[in-house]
């Protein structure tokens, strides 16, 4: 299933919180990165962060999967991706859960799963959904402010765009270069989210008045 497109996702064991501190979210994302890889990672390099992003991005004719988009909250995280060889997804998942939850483990003193059972995972099956996916997912820290999307730097809405902040120094995670057939310019990115914020916010709210 190399041509299919998936939304992946997982939260916390009883909805805890997986990432406590700077260190932990970009350990997280650094690791999309580094287990993204057909040759052999060590899913417990404890010692990985010490290592510059650029020097462990493996070539693109080397990757598991295709990320398209992502994000990350304190309980749980989102993926948009493409398996790029047969088992690719299930292979990186696997790198990416056990890495990460090795990493959690042995910095909080603790033992057990981390996420709840294996990801979760759902096919993009229409064009629809490809275009509402990646808007669904940059979406999530959304808190009533525009600025909860546009300012939050654990998620590729900065990549898509283009704006590097200060504290968001795991630039280049994702390739956007697939989305250029549908949105020419970063501009026409961020009004495409904005609009799609809206037309949500609108239809949440024609949902709640239709039950009082």
């Amino acid at each position: 299933m190399t041509d299919t497109i998936f939304h992946i996702y997982n939260r916390g064991v009883e909805k805890r919180a997986v990432f406590l501190d700077g260190a932990d979210w970009m350990r997280f994302t650094t690791s999309l990165v580094v287990f993204n890889s057909k040759d052999a990672t060590d899913p417990n390099a404890h010692r990985l962060m010490e290592v510059s992003l650029p020097s462990l991005r493996p070539k693109k004719d080397k990757q598991l999967v295709e990320l398209m988009a992502y994000c990350l909250m304190p309980n749980h995280y989102h993926l948009m991706l493409r398996p790029q060889i047969e088992h690719g997804l299930t292979e990186f998942m696997r790198k990416l859960g056990t890495g990460y939850t090795n990493y959690f483990n042995l910095k909080y003193n603790r033992v057990g799963a981390l996420f709840q059972g294996k990801f979760k995972s759902r096919f993009v099956e229409t064009d629809a959904h490809f275009n509402w996916l990646p808007h669904y997912i940059h979406c999530n820290p959304f808190d009533g402010s525009e600025t909860s999307i546009t300012a939050y730097p654990w998620s590729s809405y900065q990549e898509y765009a283009h704006k590097n902040m200060p504290e968001q120094k795991h630039i280049n995670i994702i390739d956007p270069s697939f989305l250029s057939a549908w949105f020419e310019t970063p501009e026409q990115f961020c009004q495409e989210t904005a609009n799609w914020l809206m037309q949500e916010r609108e239809e949440s709210m024609h949902h709640e008045l239709s039950l009082d």
